[in-house]
Order: structure tokens, then sequence, then C-alpha cells
């Protein structure tokens, strides 16, 4: 069975605090492609950023290692966009097993999100974590989650969607909003801890992020 890895976000920009620990992450879980979603970002939240330079940094980022590729099935889907519609659409699309990323923190919120129930049918959900984490899901999800969590890797595989896999990994606390910060303030410290070269490249030679 076909399995793919998805790790959604505004990346804006993309960086490697999220991206290099879901590829290690996605080693360990024998899945050798990680696919870059990058989210619609809804008309009351204002970007400074575009679209298409959020969907190129991804696309730069993308050069910087194999295992990497872009998935924009949630920007060409129609609005108001959701994670189950995104999610559901993808597995019409590919007919594969979609192990879906993300952080301890989402998880902790995921009873505000649209039909949360529903995710499991179209995905896995992987929870990344840092070893050093307080693990503490609010009661209201244990019971979903005691049901769902999977201790197994190979039930990732031969299950097709239904699982929560609880990884630990190297998540890095560096947000988009600090790098952001720093590019403005023409601070170049920690850029290239952060940032991929091609990303890097692609905000200076487009001056993204600089004041206005």
């Amino acid at each position: 069975m076909t399995i793919s890895a998805i790790l959604g976000g505004t990346f804006n920009p993309p960086h490697l605090g999220h991206i290099t620990p879901a590829l290690e992450v996605a080693d360990s879980l024998g899945i050798n492609k990680l696919g870059l979603m990058p989210c619609k970002i809804a008309p009351h939240k204002p970007v400074d950023t575009s679209q298409e330079h959020r969907v190129n940094m991804v696309k730069a980022c993308c050069k910087s290692d194999s295992r990497l590729y872009t998935e924009l099935i949630e920007l060409e889907l129609p609005s108001p966009s959701y994670t189950v519609k995104t999610l559901k659409a993808l597995k019409q699309r590919n007919k594969q097993t979609i192990c879906f990323f993300i952080g301890a923190d989402s998880l902790y919120t995921l009873h505000k999100w649209y039909a949360w129930e529903t995710l499991l049918d179209y995905c896995h959900i992987i929870v990344m974590r840092r070893d050093n984490q307080q693990y503490s899901p609010p009661d209201h999800i244990l019971p979903w989650l005691e049901a769902h969590t999977t201790k197994d890797v190979n039930t990732l595989h031969s299950a097709d969607n239904g699982y929560v896999y609880l990884a630990n990994s190297g998540l890095v606390t560096v947000s988009s909003t600090q790098i952001r910060t720093k590019i403005q303030c023409e601070d170049d410290t920690e850029l290239h801890q952060w940032l991929s070269p091609p990303v890097l490249e692609y905000i200076r030679q487009h001056k993204l992020y600089k004041k206005k």
C-alpha cells in the first residue's frame, strides 16, 4: 500500500524547525516522501506575503531535499477551507494512505476544528512532540485519543486510515514570526539554521519581510 506524509502550514516562510523533525519522523515510519501543503489563508486574516510567494518558497524549500515535494491541493479547492475537506479531496485524488503530521499544540485544539471527529476517515494523524515535552492532551479528546492511538508503526502501513501515532521529534522552538522579525531588523544571525539556502536566497531576491 502506497503511503504519503503531509505537513500543512502557512509556510510564511517555510522553516526547518518543523520540516527537519517531520522528515526525521517520516524516516522513522518508513515513509520516503513528505509533502509540504501550504494552507489557504482566510480573507479576514491579512498576510503581507502573497500566496504566490508562499508557494514559491515551498517549492524552493523542496529543492533542498529530494524527499520533499509541494502539495497545492488546498489552494486549488473552493473556500471556505477546512482540513477535513482537503484530506478527503487528497484521498479521492491519490488513492493512497495519508499520514497527516501535526504538532502537539494542534492536537490539543483539535476539537475546535471543523468536523474533527471525521478526520481519521481519511488519514492517520501523526503527532510530533518534543522528547522532553510534558504530554497533556485535554480531557475532552482523551476518549477519542485512547480509542485510536497505536504504538505499532506497521499498523500505519497496513490500515488505510483511522489511527493516531504519537512520535517523539526534535521540534525546534522557533516560529515564522521570529524569523520574519529578524529579517525585518536585518539580523542574519541563526537564519542559516532555520531556513534552507534556496528559501533564504528567494527571500533576499524578492526583499520579503523588509520594512515598507
